[in-house]
């Protein structure tokens, strides 16, 4: 059992020594951080109940910031080619809402559009930002399209619904500003009152 500890401390101390010297190389912390949590050295070792605590005790980072420096190493690693790319944490967290092909997709089109040829956080950003709204329309598309084919809809209803999705959806995209969610809800749930009498 004390060689396991020591073993296990050794690890700590090593993976450690990586946090203190390359507290600025996101992927090397990220990397570190990732194998002291699979590892449960924070707890093993030290004795910290959780991650968090130990995250915080020992690097003052928070919950969301360890997430993030190990979020950003998986994001390089699904980005990896073969050919070392530098790149930096603030390019890669936007990417991290996609799964893997989507951000090997996102990227390639974010260095093909870069203006100037830089790519910037906010450059990703709004490549990702684009994806996702095709990724939710190609979800709505199909979700109205087998609701269409389940049943005989009256033309005149489907012309005023169109009329009404597309009034949301428009709403949604900017982001509320002309009316809240929660009045929206509350007028889409009159028309479902209607219905049911």
């Amino acid at each position: 059992m004390q060689v396991i500890i020591a073993k296990s401390k050794g690890d700590l101390e090593r993976l450690e020594t990586v946090i203190r010297v390359n507290i600025g190389a996101f992927y090397d912390v990220g990397l570190a951080l990732m194998e002291i949590r699979d590892k449960r050295l924070y707890k093993d070792v030290l004795g910290f109940e959780t991650f968090e605590a130990y995250c915080k005790a020992r690097w003052d980072f928070s919950r969301q910031r360890a997430y993030q420096l190990i979020e950003s190493v998986t994001v390089k690693n699904n980005l990896s080619t073969g050919v070392d790319i530098q790149l930096t944490e603030y390019q890669i967290r936007p990417l991290a809402r996609l799964e893997p092909e989507q951000q090997r997709e996102a990227w390639a089109k974010a260095v093909e559009t870069a203006p100037d040829g830089k790519i910037t956080a906010a450059h990703v950003s709004k490549v990702v930002n684009q994806i996702t709204r095709n990724i939710i329309q190609g979800k709505e598309k199909a979700v109205l399209k087998k609701a269409r084919v389940i049943e005989k809809i009256d033309p005149e209803f489907e012309k005023s619904w169109d009329g009404l999705f597309v009034a949301i959806k428009n709403l949604k995209a900017l982001k509320w500003k002309g009316m809240t969610r929660e009045c929206a809800i509350r007028q889409v749930q009159i028309l479902i009152d209607i219905l049911e009498v």
